[in-house]
């Protein structure tokens, strides 16, 4: 992840979602519609979106299943219309959003994900880029 991102795990009854191998063509049809084609970043992980900026990252595991990530862009001019967009995919999968550096759950509400993302290191990064100080 890089600095000026905001990193948020898809989430189910409070902890990290993961789903079985047999929705994954599902998934991946759903979110090349929503999102955009995936690319293949290393081996068992693709991103739908620009891996520089605002996407979703699926990440299998050796077993099948896999887990996704939104990575949203502080910097990016069309973020809020990836918000909508990434919203509407945890809407359609039946999840809300965990944030690590925040340690808070988030519904999937452009409202509350764009207070979530404004509460970030990211959001900090994205108004004083010089002045920015990891962790402050």
């Amino acid at each position: 992840m890089s600095v000026w991102q905001f990193d948020l795990a898809f989430a189910q009854d409070g902890i990290a979602a993961s789903w079985l191998p047999s929705t994954r063509y599902d998934v991946m049809h759903y979110l090349a519609a929503r999102i955009g084609p995936s690319t293949p970043m290393l081996e068992g992980w693709r991103y739908f979106g620009n891996d520089a900026g605002n996407c979703i990252d699926m990440v299998s595991h050796p077993d099948g299943r896999y887990e996704l990530h939104a990575r949203l862009d502080a910097c990016a001019n069309e973020t809020d219309r990836f918000i909508d967009a990434v919203c509407d995919v945890a809407h359609a999968l039946g999840c809300e959003f965990f944030s690590q550096e925040l340690s808070a759950l988030v519904s999937p509400s452009s409202r509350e994900l764009k207070d979530a993302l404004q509460r970030s290191s990211a959001w900090r990064f994205a108004l004083d880029p010089e002045g920015f100080q990891p962790g402050h």
